[in-house]
């Protein structure tokens, strides 16, 4: 059976999953679908083209205020790495005057933590916002002068700093509340592909609990199978989460965020109503 999911950039826990054998173990295949934007993410969930999505938990304010219903199954890190970086040549956004703030979706995921970063008047006079896309494609932005300012994540905030760019606020320091990256999938999934869902997100559980109680050197050398290494390998394993289930919590400081950045969204449903934890407790039974 196949299971097929839509990432930015796969994270390290589903690179350990694959590489450490642990969806073979399940019986399940992975196929990856690497999106280029949270527009093109949604719709590839809504459409059924996959099964699961690795986003911004934020995400699902958003899109369930208009018309998906998407639920968060797991989240697979405490909290997530964001590097407020700026382009080569720009040391601050105070530096620049008005800046160009790239971005992946105007409204909704990592975009409201840029948005209430740069509230902060040391750090920026203003700005405007370009909506460019993924992760990669907003490291790009800023590598060809089109943007000056972005978020990034490990470990392309490393590759950022290699090519002469600077970060100048890091979320994890900032908020440490913020939740770290959602597995979500949709109501329609849940009901046609509970098992191999299951089989996906039990696979996950135990390669989580490997990450966890690895030596630090069979954790880096797994870890640079996938790409991982460096500075983001520190940044993986200080976020690795004790139990990947989702919690009303997270959606709790997301809320609390947008209302202090004048970002609510109307009919956004209830938190209770977008986590369903039952595949990650059925997981540990």
């Amino acid at each position: 059976m196949t299971i097929t999911q839509s990432v930015f950039v796969v994270p390290a826990l589903l690179a350990v999953a694959h590489r450490e054998g642990y969806f073979a173990r399940h019986g399940v295949d992975v196929a990856t679908v690497h999106t280029p934007s949270s527009i093109s993410q949604r719709a590839d969930l809504d459409n059924g083209v996959v099964e699961v999505a690795v986003t911004a938990t934020d995400n699902l304010l958003a899109w369930n205020a208009t018309g998906s219903d998407v639920v968060s199954i797991g989240q697979i890190e405490t909290t997530t790495d964001l590097a407020l970086t700026c382009r080569a040549g720009l040391g601050s956004p105070a530096d620049a005057g008005r800046i160009r703030l790239a971005v992946d979706a105007p409204t909704n995921g990592f975009a409201i933590v840029a948005y209430a970063m740069l509230a902060d008047p040391s750090l920026s006079a203003g700005y405007d916002v370009v909506e460019i896309g993924g992760v990669r494609e907003r490291l790009a932005a800023l590598g060809d002068g089109s943007a000056d300012v972005t978020l990034l994540a490990p470990p392309l905030d490393q590759a950022a700093t290699e090519q002469g760019m600077s970060v100048v606020r890091r979320l994890s320091d900032w908020l440490p509340s913020y939740p770290g990256l959602g597995l979500v999938t949709t109501r329609r999934s849940l009901e046609h592909s509970r098992d191999e869902l299951q089989r996906y997100v039990s696979a996950l559980v135990e390669a989580n609990e490997w990450m966890r109680t690895a030596t630090a050197a069979d954790l880096a050398a797994a870890l640079a199978e996938a790409g991982i290494v460096g500075a983001a390998v520190e940044s993986v394993t200080a976020r690795i989460p004790s139990s990947l289930a989702p919690t009303v919590e997270a959606f709790r400081v997301l809320e609390t965020l947008r209302r202090d950045t004048g970002a609510v969204i109307d009919g956004a449903p209830a938190a209770e109503s977008m986590v369903e934890a039952g595949l990650v407790d059925a997981a540990h039974r």
